[in-house]
């Protein structure tokens, strides 16, 4: 009898004591919480870093370029838009968690549903870690740089007249290029080179004057969801998460290199619109290819023209050398055909409802990085740039 009241005892004893995979289970929770709890410190130091102006300057001259050259590289291996591929996988990724949220609702007594629901919901925290972290490498930081100063300029103010000189120029420029275009029967502009390897040419060229162009430069990819981005009167976009320079698949021609070439911009630090469009004009002016040179006048007269006309009157407007129709016709990052053939499509989502979509992204990516769109300022830019050289 006692002998068997002193198994029972032990055996009682037995069961109170953790087991072996319990204890290894305490002991890999307390690692994934010091884990995510350096990771997180080191995100905030480097959001917290991010805003000396120092510090961003030196990373994007000097460490910014290391991703493009390396991860860069490995994103550009695949011949599809790896970025496009995370976005679809970041939504599959919600929608999963949604419904293991809504299926632990119901079924709350499935002990391998609840394993399985914390395992997948400490890979989305450290997923979401993780892009956080990249946005802060590849765009907080650069966001925080000193804005470009060309030549000792940037205090200056410029003249309608400085501004006449240079519309006037770029349309004379771009009519005599328009020329010179080989054309098909629809008139859009036919290139029977490599683009992608002229303009990486042409931005290469910068580097003597501006060192962080130096360096890899991934083969710009085309958007499976195009059509979107034509609802969304979007012809580009960087994609920091995958290191991708990426554009419309209906892109026009006439647009396709200074397109590209903003977007390239993008991946060598220069986030800001403005900056993106200058070095844009720049690196494709530059260039020895006519069709090249043509594109990037044609993406900056836009711009050019625009500020002159705000500030003069009609009559005064209409007194200086008119954009040739040629011109006018090339002036266009969707050319009539295809936007014929667009509108013809019946979208999924209506166009009103992408353009209130891409307005909330837009709006609340400038918002979190404490910038506005500043797309037109280039105009100052390419003033301070031909200051000396046309006036």
């Amino acid at each position: 009898m006692n002998a068997v009241k002193e198994k029972t005892v032990l055996e009682e004893n037995k069961s109170e004591q953790p087991t072996d995979g319990k204890k290894r289970s305490k002991a890999g929770s307390k690692r994934f919480i010091i884990f995510i709890a350096v990771y997180a410190a080191v995100v905030i130091l480097l959001n917290v870093l991010a805003k000396s102006r120092s510090f961003a300057d030196f990373y994007t001259d000097h460490i910014f370029g290391i991703w493009s050259d390396t991860y860069g590289r490995l994103t550009g291996i695949f011949p599809f838009s790896v970025g496009e591929i995370l976005i679809a996988a970041a939504v599959i990724l919600l929608l999963a968690m949604l419904v293991i949220s809504v299926a632990l609702v119901f079924m709350r007594k499935l002990e391998k549903l609840g394993s399985f629901a914390v395992k997948y919901l400490k890979f989305v925290l450290v997923t979401f870690l993780s892009v956080v972290l990249v946005m802060t490498l590849n765009c907080n930081i650069p966001y925080s740089c000193s804005k470009l100063d060309i030549k000792g300029h940037r205090g200056k103010t410029y003249t309608t007249e400085q501004i006449l000189i240079v519309r006037n120029h770029f349309i004379e420029e771009c009519a005599s290029l328009a020329e010179k275009m080989e054309r098909d029967e629809n008139g859009a502009i036919v290139f029977r080179g490599d683009t992608d390897a002229e303009v990486r040419k042409a931005m290469q060229s910068l580097s003597e004057e501006y060192p962080r162009f130096k360096g890899y430069y991934p083969k710009p990819k085309g958007i499976l969801g195009s059509y979107f981005m034509y609802q969304s009167n979007i012809i580009g976009v960087y994609f920091p998460f995958s290191m991708e320079a990426n554009y419309s698949r209906y892109l026009s021609s006439s647009f396709y290199p200074n397109t590209t070439a903003h977007e390239l911009s993008h991946l060598k630090g220069y986030m800001f619109e403005d900056e993106a469009n200058f070095f844009s004009f720049l690196a494709c002016t530059s260039s020895e290819c006519d069709y090249v040179r043509y594109s990037g006048y044609l993406g900056a007269l836009y711009y050019i023209d625009n500020d002159y006309y705000a500030r003069v009157d009609d009559e005064t407007y209409l007194k200086q050398p008119q954009i040739p129709d040629i011109v006018r016709f090339d002036d266009n990052c969707y050319d009539s055909e295809t936007v014929k053939a667009l509108e013809k499509k019946k979208p999924v989502v209506k166009d009103e409802v992408m353009e209130e979509i891409n307005e909330t992204i837009t709006d609340t990516y400038m918002s979190y990085y404490d910038v506005t769109p500043n797309y037109s300022e280039v105009t100052f830019l390419i003033l301070q740039y031909y200051d000396g050289i046309l006036f």
